[in-house]
């Protein structure tokens, strides 16, 4: 069964739009582990400086996405934040084996830690 029932929603901007900015309505889509802004079956149909009024065609998870130029992947960005989760997850990797290999140092707080390190790591 389909559905044409549409919707209006109205957004608050959290600062007033400039000249050059040219606000859109989105929707957060979860896909697994890379999730994204989308705005198909969404449409900015008026507003303000203020406020703008989407009309859609679902219910989700609903903003305002302003950009006032282009925006571009950096590689420099991309390779420090590559580096940093492997650093991370390196560095959480060798405190569950220390954890795990000095039983001295067992105790109810360790255990926790333990626990919490390897819902971190997964």
């Amino acid at each position: 069964v389909t559905s044409n029932v549409t919707f209006n929603i109205t957004l608050q901007h959290r600062t007033e739009l400039r000249a050059g900015e040219r606000p859109r309505c989105g929707y957060w889509q979860p896909l697994g582990t890379k999730s994204h802004w989308m705005s198909s079956g969404c449409t900015r149909v008026g507003g303000d400086t203020h406020h703008s009024i989407c009309t859609c065609t679902h219910f989700s998870t609903f903003a305002i996405l302003t950009a006032t130029h282009p925006i571009t992947e950096s590689f420099a960005l991309m390779v420090v934040s590559y580096v940093g989760v492997s650093v991370s997850l390196l560095c959480l990797f060798l405190t569950i084996i220390t954890f795990l290999l000095c039983r001295s140092l067992w105790s109810v707080s360790v255990t926790l830690h333990l626990q919490l390190s390897i819902c971190l790591f997964a």
